[in-house]
């Protein structure tokens, strides 16, 4: 006689079933979800041509926000660099018309003390006529033009960086010894044909003659000083109420524009340096960033079309691969697969294809802009969180675009299977 064993039910022990265990769910969950993604690669692998074109869209728009991005940050650091570089470096210290009227001016001592404060390049005295002069070649003035005269130091001359075509400017010792030289604008020069120097060619202005020393083209940004004649700084330090109250000009070390605001007046006009007035360099910064985040707005604008372009593109191929697939996703869902697990491939399949065009698109952004800031001679500013940003971005625009296709999917009946 054989005897049965007792199960361990039979004995009134609990035997818990497997797929109550919390561990054993998550391993078939996981183990679940990773198939799905297998299947989503090797479908997109069976189509990998219009997968890549379908990734194309994305890369662009990916590649349009990093190189964006890193764009405006490193024109932005380069636009800094030039307002440093130009303006930030400018002081001038005027005198008021009430000074000017009680005969107050700086002299050559005075200037001479300002070239020598810390983190002054040079300096010079200038001051302009209420008037335009009447300039001609002649003394019997056969033919005149008019051009706005100033007078100015040869200090002042190289704190605005002016540049000669012909001939160069004025020294101390013309300027020490009042002599009548003159220097003139090359516009002015080709209207009054003065093709070059040789000879000693004379001007009359204002039916005074004066040697010409040079022919200069106006320094870039200072347009007041086009089409002008400059002569030596005796205006200047008489006060002559024929011409405008005298100004110092400076230009300053980078980053000592603040400092030497604070002690030009004094250098300028011991007597009442309280009365002068100092103009320096305003704050840049919140300009800076004015122009940077307007920039940045503008362009992430167009990338964001870029995006929505790419994102369409997605969600059409993926409707456009359901209805090509009607037939596997109803034999599918005939042997058993549920509604879940169709959606989650073709969502799998449009992450995949967004992640893709994440990744080209960021390598080809951050190209973007190592080229533009080697042509352009920039310092390259990027931050290395776009560097998987921009995967991140593609992945999820991926899933959005893939939402309402697999939505699509999973609702096909198995039924279709029997009419195809």
């Amino acid at each position: 006689m054989v005897r049965r064993k007792r199960g361990a039910h039979e004995k009134g022990i609990a035997v818990p079933r497997i797929e109550e265990v919390p561990g054993r769910q998550r391993s078939r969950f996981g183990a679940g979800t990773l198939g799905i993604a297998t299947e989503a690669l090797a479908s997109l692998r069976g189509r990998s041509l219009r997968s890549w074109m379908t990734a194309i869209g994305i890369a662009l728009g990916i590649a349009a926000t990093v190189a964006t991005v890193g764009l405006s940050a490193t024109s932005a650091a380069a636009i800094a660099e030039r307002f440093d570089a130009t303006e930030a470096t400018r002081v001038t210290v005027s005198f008021s018309n009430a000074m000017r009227d009680d005969g107050d001016a700086p002299g050559f001592e005075d200037t001479e003390r300002v070239r020598g404060l810390n983190g002054v390049v040079d300096a010079g005295m200038e001051c302009s006529s209420d008037e335009e002069a009447v300039l001609s070649r002649t003394a019997e003035q056969y033919y005149t033009r008019t051009a706005p005269l100033y007078g100015a130091e040869p200090g002042t001359l190289d704190a605005y960086g002016f540049t000669f075509v012909e001939g160069g400017p004025f020294d101390e010792g013309h300027v020490h010894r009042g002599d009548a030289v003159a220097l003139i604008d090359a516009v002015i020069a080709r209207e009054l044909g003065y093709a070059s120097l040789d000879g000693g060619p004379m001007i009359y202005i204002n039916g005074e003659s004066y040697a010409v020393m040079g022919i200069f083209e106006a320094p870039t940004g200072e347009a007041q000083y086009t089409g002008s004649v400059i002569i030596g700084p005796r205006p200047c330090i008489e006060a002559d109420p024929a011409y405008s109250p005298v100004q110092v000009f400076i230009r300053t070390d980078l980053g000592a524009a603040d400092k030497v605001a604070e002690e030009a007046p004094l250098a300028v006009f011991p007597e009442l340096p309280g009365e002068l007035s100092v103009a320096k360099p305003s704050d840049l910064r919140d300009f800076r960033k004015g122009v940077e985040s307007e920039m940045q707005a503008l362009l992430l604008g167009l990338a964001a079309v870029s995006l929505v372009i790419g994102a369409v593109s997605v969600s059409n191929t993926a409707l456009v691969s359901v209805m090509e697939r009607r037939s596997e996703i109803g034999l599918r869902r005939a042997v058993g697969a549920a509604r879940r697990s169709v959606a989650m491939q073709f969502v799998w399949e449009s992450t995949l294809i967004g992640l893709g065009g994440g990744l080209v698109g960021t390598v080809l952004g951050v190209d973007v802009v190592a080229l533009v800031s080697l042509l352009q001679d920039w310092q390259i500013v990027f931050d290395p969180v776009l560097l998987a940003a921009g995967p991140a971005v593609g992945a999820v625009v991926g899933v959005v675009a893939g939402a309402y296709p697999a939505w699509r999917a999973s609702r096909i009946p198995p039924a279709v299977t029997l009419r195809t």
